[in-house]
């Protein structure tokens, strides 16, 4: 296969699922775009068009590793596997940001964000493995290890997490912080 073929794809695949992330949202039926609501499901749009970018940045820097026109079937299917779960975003996002009491709806959010990067690390391993032996790609792994590694660590969330928390606060059901 030949990898401009892959990259347009790629590149492909990532704008159709950021435009779709983005539709999913509705506009209130009060019209109140400044609403708690509708700024939580603002914040958590932004986050996760954050993170599509930077997962095609990483995924777009990784292939410039590959200094061959052909790419093999299991380069061809690892980048397979990342777009499937990218295309997962727009579903995962709006049950996030529609359920914030959902365990379930925020597994799946964060879940939907760490498999494509758990992906990435494993993906840059085998074309670091297979193409090129760079010592660049090395130590950018090593690098997205510690990133994943910060992120999973106790204590430490996202803003998102810590939007529904707002969002769930008296502050939000209408009270005013410090009364009941």
């Amino acid at each position: 296969m030949n990898k401009s073929r892959i990259e347009a794809l790629t590149d492909g695949i990532f704008a159709v699922v950021m435009t779709l992330t983005v539709l999913e949202f509705k506009v209130p039926e009060d019209g109140n775009l400044f609403s708690p609501n509708v700024l939580l499901m603002l914040l958590i749009y932004i986050t996760t068009f954050v993170a599509l970018a930077s997962i095609w940045n990483s995924l777009h820097h990784v292939m410039t590793f590959i200094k061959s026109n052909k790419i093999d079937e299991l380069i061809l299917w690892s980048n397979h596997w990342i777009l499937l779960i990218v295309c997962l975003f727009p579903f995962s996002t709006v049950a996030h940001a529609e359920h914030t009491n959902s365990l379930t709806a925020s597994l799946a959010y964060v879940s939907t964000y760490l498999i494509p990067w758990i992906s990435l690390i494993v993906f840059s391993q085998i074309i670091y493995k297979q193409y090129n032996g760079s010592a660049t790609l090395r130590k950018r792994n090593l690098e997205r290890i510690k990133i994943f590694l910060v992120f999973l660590l106790p204590g430490d969330s996202d803003i998102t997490c810590l939007a529904v928390r707002s969002a769930n606060s008296d502050y939000f059901n209408g009270n005013k912080l410090g009364k009941t």
